[in-house]
């Protein structure tokens, strides 16, 4: 039989790491990356899922990230989550709005901004593989 927790359980910990993920997407946030050049940001992501002790393979597609937790017999959890920003200028005003620059298709340089919610999509990853692993301290990570 395998260790099966209710969803109760899982979320026990999210407070604890609620101010680490905001971090993490305040920093994809303002470092977007345009798709295919996703490197920085899946390297943060590779980072997280092998820090809670998940099967990391990098470079799937060019820049994605897999991460395989093996917890035995029993059901199987797919999560996937998108990190390619636009080429769009970010006018928010936030203090981590983005300033980057990019070459884009054609080569020239464009403005790049997360416009459409990748970077939470990231960051929401980071946060479900961390409750899943139900290490205590930070984003799952040992203290």
């Amino acid at each position: 039989m395998t260790n099966q927790k209710g969803p109760t359980a899982i979320l026990a910990n999210v407070d604890t790491i609620l101010p680490e993920l905001e971090a993490i997407y305040k920093d994809i946030h303002a470092h977007p990356e345009l798709s295919m050049h996703e490197t920085r940001t899946a390297k943060i992501a590779a980072n997280h899922l092998k820090t809670n002790g998940f099967e990391v393979t990098t470079g799937v597609g060019q820049t994605g990230v897999v991460g395989i937790l093996r917890n035995g017999i029993g059901p199987t959890v797919m999560l996937r989550a998108d990190m390619d920003a636009l080429p769009i200028k970010e006018a928010t005003g936030l203090p981590y709005a983005s300033k980057m620059t990019a070459k884009g298709p054609d080569g020239k340089i464009v403005p790049v901004a997360h416009s459409c919610g990748h970077d939470m999509h990231v960051v929401c990853l980071i946060g479900a593989s961390s409750l899943v692993c139900q290490k205590p301290g930070k984003a799952g990570r040992e203290r």
